[in-house]
């Protein structure tokens, strides 16, 4: 028994790390060329990681681009927008170009659109919006158009018009949204529709929702959500579910930790799990492999939910400060990239990690 027992402490000395290691780990990776945050972030088919624009470290605008290679753990430059932009919406079509769309400019919200392509390393104009709109949803449907909607105007108001980037390059009008916002999630859902939840219009927190039907070309409002929410975020599970996330409640300007769930097939929400802190403009989450998810940024850790459980619990490792406006990608080998962000004092980085589950 004496034996039994040494053995045991034995194996659970020499186990201790990859059992720690069991729920991920966040660390360090080389930083980015330049400091950014409010940029995009894009997985290319090559497995490269496209970084483009943002806000630098002196709060100027960024026209600059550069790539990530999980090959070397590094960032090398590529070739820069014709247009320096923030809060702007990126899409990779089926052709492999990645479609930027809108976002602030130097004089304000931007109708300008590029293409980036991976095979030149080169952005090119394509066709502008309708209409100028920053903080604008951008989703590719199925069939390879694009959604983009509502956002802020040229006038700095939120905007309920929607228009799609067709196959052809150009945009046309879709059906306008039941309500103007911004700060809201869209989430891609199958049968080419477009689940787009909360946001903001005139300083209020919206809890109202509603479905983009792409045949039909028209939106159809939803259940209200438990909670009003902006600048949150929203992600697509595996079993026919959205998992709502955090934001902020517009009123009290204070983050939220709650979340939702919305039911596609019965087209209804309902109370979620909550996080272990509130946290609020945060990317998009990642599902892992093996259904779980990583929520990152917006607060001191990171977190993981079980859809199972309906639970949050820390992910292992963490940045040196809280960030906002970091962007996470999902990389061909399961790992994610978290790149940038702003901090307290809405100063920007150039740190990045891998997050390993």
């Amino acid at each position: 028994m004496r034996a039994l027992g040494s053995f045991l402490v034995f194996f659970l000395l020499w186990a201790a790390p990859l059992i720690a290691a069991a729920g991920g780990q966040l660390t360090p990776v080389a930083a980015m060329t330049s400091a950014r945050a409010k940029h995009s972030a894009t997985l290319l088919y090559n497995g490269k990681v496209l970084i483009a624009g943002g806000i630098g470290s002196g709060g100027g605008l960024l026209a600059s681009a550069e790539l990530y290679d999980p090959a070397t753990g590094k960032f090398t430059p590529t070739g820069a927008m014709a247009q320096a932009r923030a809060a702007h919406g990126a899409v990779r079509l089926t052709n492999g170009t990645v479609l930027i769309v809108g976002g602030t400019g130097p004089k304000g919200a931007l109708d300008s659109c590029e293409l980036y392509d991976p095979t030149t390393g080169q952005f090119s104009l394509t066709a502008s919006l309708h209409t100028p709109r920053t903080e604008a949803s951008a989703t590719r449907l199925q069939d390879d158009r694009v959604l983009v909607a509502g956002g802020i105007g040229s006038d700095g108001q939120s905007l309920a018009s929607a228009e799609i980037y067709e196959r052809n390059a150009k945009f046309v009008s879709a059906s306008a949204m039941s309500t103007a916002r911004t700060s809201h999630s869209a989430t891609l859902l199958p049968h080419e529709r477009v689940l787009i939840a909360g946001g903001v219009q005139a300083n209020e927190a919206l809890n109202s929702a509603e479905l983009y039907d792409a045949e039909a070309n028209r939106f159809m409002p939803l259940p209200k959500m438990s909670v009003a929410r902006e600048r949150h975020a929203a992600v697509s599970l595996p079993d026919q579910y959205v998992l709502i996330v955090g934001g902020m409640d517009g009123r009290n300007q204070k983050g939220i930790a709650t979340t939702e769930m919305f039911d596609v097939e019965n087209k209804k929400f309902s109370e979620g799990g909550s996080m272990l802190q509130p946290r609020f403009d945060i990317p998009e989450p990642i599902v892992l492999a093996g259904g779980k998810v990583l929520v990152v940024g917006g607060a001191g850790i990171n977190e993981i939910y079980d859809p199972a459980t309906k639970t949050f619990t820390a992910a292992g490792g963490k940045t040196e400060r809280t960030r906002w406006f970091q962007s996470v990608t999902l990389l061909s080998d399961g790992k994610v990239l978290v790149s940038g962000g702003s901090d307290e004092k809405k100063r920007s980085t150039a740190q990045a990690w891998v997050y390993t589950p």
